[in-house]
This record gives C-alpha cells, sequence and structure tokens, in this order.
C-alpha cells in the first residue's frame, strides 16, 4: 500500500549488460561520486545502493554489476556478482533495465528483462547513450519498435530515451517509476471488477465444455 511506499521506500534496481551506464545514473540521480565509473567493463564488482528523495518520495536505488553470460563469468567475483543481481531483483519493486543505445538490445538484456518479469516486478526500459545515435524524423520511433519486438512479453513496460552524459531526461525515470509503483499497488473495488467481468460475457460468452458453458459468479482482487 501506499505507507508502505513512503515508509520503505520505492526499491528501484539497475539493472543491464556491463559499461550500458548503470553506475553513472546513481551518480547522476543520487547527485555524488558514490559507484565507480569507468570505461572498463564490469567495474561494478557487487551490488551499490543509495536511498534518496526526490519528489517527496524516497527511493532505494540499487546499482547492480553487469549481468554477462555465463559462459564468460570465469572468476568467482563475477559469478558472486550475478548472484546479487538477481537476489537485488527479487527484493525489489522496480527494475530499470539500461540498454547501450549504440550496442542495441542484446540476448543478454533480454534474459534480464525475463528475471524480472517472471518475478512479478515492474519494468521501466531506458535506453542509454542517446545522444551518440544519428537522428532522422522517425529514429526514435523505430528504435522502440525494435525493442518491443525483441521483448513481446513485456508489452507494458514504458520506454524512456536518456543521456546521462548530458543529463537528459535522467529524472523522467524517477517520474516514470513512481507511476508504475502507483499501479502496481492501485486496488481496484469488487463493484468495478464485477461491472467488467459482467460487460466482457455480454460481448463474448465464456467457453462451453461438453454443453456445459463455465459461469463466473464473483471477481475481487484479493491481493
Amino acid at each position: 500500500d501506499n505507507g508502505r511506499i513512503m515508509r520503505d521506500g520505492i526499491r528501484t534496481v539497475i539493472l543491464g549488460k556491463t559499461n550500458a551506464g548503470k553506475s553513472s545514473l546513481l551518480n547522476a540521480l543520487a547527485r555524488e561520486e558514490r559507484a565507480i565509473v569507468t570505461d572498463i567493463e564490469g567495474t561494478t564488482r557487487d551490488v551499490l545502493e543509495e536511498q534518496i528523495n526526490l519528489s517527496g518520495v524516497t527511493l532505494n536505488l540499487i546499482d547492480t554489476a553487469g549481468i554477462r553470460r555465463k559462459s564468460k563469468v570465469s572468476e568467482n567475483i563475477e559469478k558472486y556478482s550475478v548472484i546479487r543481481a538477481i537476489s537485488a531483483i527479487e527484493r525489489c519493486d522496480i527494475c530499470v533495465l539500461m540498454i547501450d543505445a549504440e550496442s542495441g538490445i542484446t540476448e543478454q538484456d533480454k534474459k534480464i528483462a525475463g528475471v524480472a518479469h517472471e518475478a512479478g516486478k515492474g519494468l521501466l526500459i531506458v535506453v542509454n547513450k542517446w545522444d551518440l545515435i544519428q537522428k532522422e524524423t522517425n529514429t526514435m520511433r523505430d528504435y522502440e519498435k525494435i525493442i518491443r519486438s525483441e521483448l513481446l512479453f513485456a508489452s507494458y513496460a514504458p520506454v524512456l530515451f536518456i543521456s546521462v552524459l548530458k543529463r537528459r531526461k535522467i529524472y523522467d525515470v524517477i517520474e516514470i517509476a513512481k507511476k508504475i509503483q502507483d499501479n502496481r499497488t492501485r486496488r481496484i473495488s469488487t463493484g468495478r471488477l464485477n461491472n467488467l467481468i459482467e460487460d466482457a460475457i455480454m460481448m463474448k460468452q465464456t467457453p462451453s465444455d461438453k454443453g456445459k458453458r463455465l459461469k463466473i459468479y464473483y471477481t475481487s482482487q484479493i491481493g
């Protein structure tokens, strides 16, 4: 409920492949150099957590080391980072999947999104380094179409184009995360749900099996 959100904050984990800009986003939002940022892939070896308050809402931003393909994970410390990243997904409210605009969406990005989706978490797809992409009339729309086609199971997830380096739209991450959490914790009244089901049955009858038609007596949101 909203009371829990205000007490504990919106636990938001930043996920993505190595060098997508996760630590840079964390630093920009926290306005401090808490995470180590370099051009070397895989610099963030553990999970960094920063609590910030923006627009009256507390957010626990969790930055993870990039999740690599298991075949490339040779060091024990990297294996540990993968475990910690998946653990961060399990205990968060919202997953921010960061995609490198130049690299495009990768198989690993899709796997990360799948883990978040299967865990029932809110999902925000952030395309970083958008300032490095040459633009034409429909570049953003076409790019989003590609993402949507690759993540058909997550059609509900908003897509946001940002540049952490240029500080473009980075605070939109916070605003959209708040909206996602509002939707995740929204309760629909029993009356509205039952009216919806009644309207649906009027438009299309329920299926039948051996001459017996499915009957829906009552609908309620229990969790």
